[in-house]
């Protein structure tokens, strides 16, 4: 899911483009919390963008990536 760019073991949000739709991943590791999510795919870059930056705010992630 996360490539060479993305730090492994950190917590961070990931948004690529896959044909016409851009996905999002997301992984947290917080003390006693685990989370991780992943879109089903979303139209526009913007609304991945918002997924992105929402979640990442809900579980203070420091990190989104954009992979073309």
């Amino acid at each position: 899911m996360f490539g060479e760019t993305s730090p492994k073991g950190s917590a961070c949000v990931l948004i690529e483009k896959e044909d016409d739709r851009f996905t999002v991943s997301g992984k947290a590791c917080r003390g006693t919390i685990d989370a991780s999510f992943a879109s089903r795919g979303l139209d526009t870059p913007e609304a991945a963008i918002k997924a992105s930056v929402v979640w990442a705010d809900l579980l203070d992630i420091p990190l989104i990536y954009v992979r073309d």
